[in-house]
């Protein structure tokens, strides 16, 4: 189960927009205005409505009175920061289940697949929920920092971690010939950011492409801090079509 330093466990959301032609609001039972909340608004975000968006519409969409949603959330904010931090969470374990804490690699290729795997997920995310994603990059996802900084527990092995250690892995095993450094680590995420940036600055990709642009990214970076092509061909030799696009529990 995802967990956020902001408000402890965090479930599949359920609740689903009201159609328009809906006339009844979706009956809420005790206690769960918040997590009504907090689906409302990434499904919102789903649609890309966040601008829209605001708590006295969900208020009236949600059939309660906007004193009963400022008593979960101050504001419009700080609804967002929760749902920016589900999406910092998802990505995170969504790199924790290709590199888990501690599974060293035991053979390059398998180092080298990772980075490719890395590559695609992160590019599909922001392809997929575009909203969210630079959400979670711009200033909802800056007021998400303090908190996160403040868990240990997520502190502990983030997304660049996972980053770091995978090279590391290379390292460990003689592909890298020096040890990498946190430009490098940098360099790897910037350039991947940037890859799922442009792909979505008015260009309709479809699944196939969107792994080109990643595997491209890809490729060039490890070749950029030291990996020989003969390594990271064995990806090309083993690769096969993205098998699970990701998109956000909720």
């Amino acid at each position: 189960m995802l967990t956020s330093p902001l408000s402890g466990a965090i479930r599949t959301p359920t609740f689903r927009v009201m159609s328009e032609t809906s006339t009844c609001p979706p009956r809420l039972r005790r206690g769960d205005l918040r997590q009504a909340l907090i689906d409302y608004a990434m499904e919102e975000t789903r649609a890309g409505h966040v601008e829209t968006m605001s708590l006295r519409a969900a208020a009236r969409d949600l059939g309660v009175s906007s004193g009963a949603v400022y008593r979960h959330f101050d504001d419009k904010d700080a609804l967002l920061v929760e749902i920016a931090s589900q999406g910092v969470i998802h990505m995170r374990d969504a790199f924790h289940e290709i590199r888990p804490e501690g599974d060293t690699a035991t053979e390059a290729a398998l180092a080298v697949a990772r980075a490719f795997r890395m590559s695609r997920k992160y590019v599909h995310f922001a392809h997929e929920m575009p909203t969210l994603w630079r959400m979670m990059f711009g200033r909802i996802g800056m007021m998400c920092r303090e908190g996160f900084m403040a868990d240990t527990e997520f502190r502990r092995y983030t997304s660049m971690d996972v980053v770091r250690e995978n090279m590391m892995d290379l390292h460990r095993l003689g592909v890298l010939s020096r040890t990498p450094e946190l430009q490098d680590v940098r360099f790897f995420w910037s350039a991947v950011h940037g890859a799922a940036d442009l792909a979505q600055c008015g260009a309709r990709l479809d699944g196939a492409m969107l792994d080109f642009v990643a595997d491209d990214t890809t490729r060039r970076s490890l070749r950029a801090i030291g990996c020989p092509d003969e390594i990271i061909e064995t990806w090309d030799i083993a690769a096969g079509p993205a098998e699970d696009c990701m998109t956000p529990a909720g």
